[in-house]
């Protein structure tokens, strides 16, 4: 009775525990793990939720809400960070978000809304950089790019634009260091032997560009430049670095030239700081090479952040970052699919009848008692107490008859697959880790001590893969087997040492990416035969196969090695313009080249002669008054023309139509003809009541020029006028007589230009 009622008390227990396993799985646990799984993943963690507000103290719930609300946020996160891959930054701004309100504290969340902030950011730059290029805003579009790489430089978007830019450029990384559009107008010049002093006042007259002078300029050494249809730019740089001159830039239309002394340099050049993030190139190294090519004034280097700041000069940051960027290439990758396959064929027969080793025969003394008990010798016997029986009669083993024949068949295949860098070992070990004790004996007292060392038995492959550019890969492969071949006994007692077979096969192959290589032939193939019976038998011929027993063991085993080689990422190749640049001279690093650049026939008139492009009637202030050369013809060019096609010399006269009160302007005088020996004088009138002459000289209204190859001014002349008059009216500027010579003295016939009205308003 007492069994009955015990067997329904454990019955009961065990129902009210089922009620409470049932109660546990509420309904809103239930729903909310089946919303999940259909997908609605809001909707099943809020029943989740309610589940574990009505049960906190349920753990079960409690760890399912954590689990799932993990599982969704990393799911949503990876949603958001492939919409920013994509550029879908409202979407990839609205899962963060999401993320956000599932869990507050996500740090993945946060750093995922400040990676996109950043990315937006950068983006406008992108944009911005865009619609340069489209106005073909060179200048522009570069410095919103280098904005761009300073904060990210693997952005995928920069990196393609600053290779569109480069390949826009004459020579590479221009940008930033050219002069304003200002310095772009084309110039034609030629002195003899002219003041520096001169030639730059000439050029401001002209251009309307400032110049201001280190008190240490020799503005009186004398020069000489002949040039034609060049830029302004590009004709100030040849000047100065002819005559050990630097230049700074101060705005759009203003120069600061001093002295290119190491003095005036620290006093007038400025440093740039910036600070370079080596990614995947020991920084070490890479400061090593900046500072033996690029001479670098000052590096810091940061060992533990892996960048290293540096201070110099705009050109020798500029240089550095492209130093930098075509050295800090990722360290090339490859996957090495490796198939081992170890083959085992055993073959092992035994066959004949296998008699036994011994036959042992006992004499006992004193024989045996009633009971059969061998009666104990006395301690001297004779002869006649020693007893024969069959009982002490015995055999060490029976006759038996070996019919037996054992294949045994073992294939062992392993398939790993490795990631290994560039120039780095790998080792792949298949096996154990055999114990090996060994006895050391110290001291005077011979105290033995064992240590324990173990060794590694088993498949063992080592490879270093080298990729090469041209995705090639050449592994060097060591494959070891070893296994115990048996034990051997030690010194101490009861120890013994293992031994062990080894099979090594090392050897250098090349492959190309994803062609499978094979190595085979690593054989061990043992052949064991025996033959045992009974003495005499076995040496007969025909006796020794009916009554001997034959042991056949042999054992095959080979190894074969598959290794296909998969590169994962290898270096990208530079382009020409990448990686070929201009890096300044010995004495200034990343100094841009000094060169001139051909542009169209259409030059200012400045102090030298050359064609115009056009004529700025106004210095220092408003719009040009006269036309430029898309909307009026060059007089200029239409005389180098006639020159061209054998016409007579002539005398071109230029200035402009309309002139504002009290403003400044130029009148342009040159000489058009191939011949280069001509000398000739003329005399240039102008109203003195309506324009004042600024070039010194009395205020008569006549002027007298003298135009040559040997005359400081060269072939043409440039006069400053301003208008002086208080009221509107109408100026005439004209020339009024021109006599002109050969180096022989011969006269000759020059066509002189008509005047010019210029209305004053």
């Amino acid at each position: 009775m007492k069994s009955v009622r015990f067997f329904f008390i454990v019955l009961l227990l065990t129902l009210l525990m089922s009620c409470a396993q049932l109660a546990t799985r509420n309904s809103a646990f239930l729903e909310g793990q089946q919303l999940i799984a259909q997908g609605q993943l809001d909707a099943g963690l809020k029943k989740l939720e309610q589940s574990a507000y009505e049960e906190p103290d349920n753990k079960e719930i409690r760890t399912v809400l954590t689990r799932q609300r993990e599982a969704i946020a990393n799911q949503i996160l990876n949603e958001a960070e492939n919409a920013r891959a994509a550029g879908n930054y409202d979407v990839a701004e609205q899962q963060y978000r999401h993320v956000q309100g599932i869990n507050p504290n996500s740090e993945r969340a946060k750093a995922g809304l400040e990676a996109l902030y950043l990315d937006r950011h950068q983006q406008l730059f992108i944009n911005q950089a865009r619609e340069s290029l489209a106005r073909n805003d060179v200048e522009g579009a570069e410095a919103a790019v280098r904005a761009v790489l300073q904060e990210n430089p693997m952005n995928g978007d920069a990196r393609l634009l600053i290779r569109e830019i480069n390949q826009r450029l004459s020579r590479a990384e221009e940008p930033g260091l050219a002069l304003m559009t200002t310095f772009d107008k084309p110039i034609t010049m030629e002195f003899r032997d002219a003041s520096l002093k001169t030639i730059f006042e000439l050029i401001s007259r002209t251009a309307g560009i400032n110049f201001i002078f280190d008190k240490s300029v020799q503005q009186e050494s004398k020069t000489s430049i002949f040039v034609r249809d060049n830029r302004i730019e590009d004709v100030l740089k040849l000047l100065l670095v002819t005559n050990q001159l630097a230049y700074k830039i101060l705005n759009d239309n203003s120069l600061l030239i001093y002295p290119d002394t190491p003095a005036k340099q620290k006093e007038y050049q400025e440093l740039v700081v910036r600070s370079f993030h080596v990614v995947n190139t020991d920084v070490k190294q890479m400061v090593s090479m900046i500072r033996g090519l690029v001479k670098a004034k000052d590096i810091y280097v940061n060992e533990k952040l892996n960048l290293f700041v540096m201070r110099d000069t705009l050109e020798a940051i500029r240089l550095v970052e492209r130093l930098v960027a075509i050295n800090d290439f990722p360290d090339p990758e490859v996957m090495l699919d490796v198939e081992v396959l170890e083959v085992n064929r055993n073959n092992v027969a035994k066959l004949g009848p296998n008699f036994p080793g011994s036959i042992t025969y006992t004499a006992n003394p004193g024989g045996t008692d009633a009971s059969g008990n061998p009666i104990a010798a006395a301690a001297t016997t004779t002869l006649d107490q020693v007893t024969f029986g069959l009982k002490n009669f015995s055999v060490s083993n029976q006759v038996v008859i070996d019919l037996r024949k054992d294949l045994t068949f073992n294939d062992l295949l392993a398939n790993p697959r490795i990631r290994v860098k560039n120039r780095e070992k790998a080792k792949i070990l298949i096996g154990s880790r055999q114990p090996i004790i060994t006895s050391n004996v110290t001291g005077t007292a011979a105290t033995v001590s064992q240590s324990v060392t173990f060794i590694d038995v088993g498949l063992k492959l080592e490879v270093e893969p080298v990729i090469s550019p041209n995705n090639e890969v050449a592994i060097k492969v060591m494959l070891e087997v070893s296994s115990i071949t048996g034990f051997e006994a030690g010194t101490t007692a009861g120890s013994r040492f293992p031994v062990v077979g080894t099979r090594t096969a090392e050897t250098l192959l090349s492959s190309n990416d994803g062609e499978t290589h094979v190595l085979a032939g690593l054989i061990n193939d043992d052949d064991k035969r025996s033959l045992g019976g009974i003495p005499g038998l076995i040496d007969t011929p025909i006796l020794n196969r009916l009554f001997g027993n034959q042991n056949l063991n042999r054992q095959k085993t080979e190894i074969i090695l598959l290794i296909t080689p998969r590169i994962v990422r290898n270096v990208t190749q530079p382009t020409k313009l990448e990686s070929e640049f201009y890096s300044g001279t010995a004495n200034a690093a990343g100094r841009l080249q000094t060169s001139i650049r051909k542009t169209l026939p259409q030059s200012l008139a400045l102090a030298p002669s050359g064609p115009v492009s056009s004529a700025p009637s106004v210095f220092g202030g408003a719009q040009p008054a006269a036309p430029t050369a898309e909307s009026a013809p060059n007089p200029f060019a239409a005389a180098a023309a006639q020159q061209a096609g054998g016409a007579s010399p002539s005398l071109t006269l230029l200035a402009p139509t309309t002139v504002p009160m009290d403003r400044e302007f130029t009148a342009t005088v040159r000489l058009v003809t191939q011949k280069t020996n001509l000398v000739s004088e003329l005399n240039l009138t102008y109203d003195k009541d309506l324009l004042e002459a600024l070039d010194g000289g009395e205020k008569s209204g006549v002027r007298t020029i003298k135009l040559g190859r040997e005359e400081p001014s060269g072939m043409t002349t440039v006069l400053r006028f301003k208008a002086v008059s208080p009221n509107p009216g109408t100026a005439e500027i004209a020339v009024q007589s021109l006599t002109a010579q050969d180096d022989k003295g011969n006269p000759v016939e020059v066509s002189l230009p008509p005047p010019i009205s210029v209305e004053i308003h």
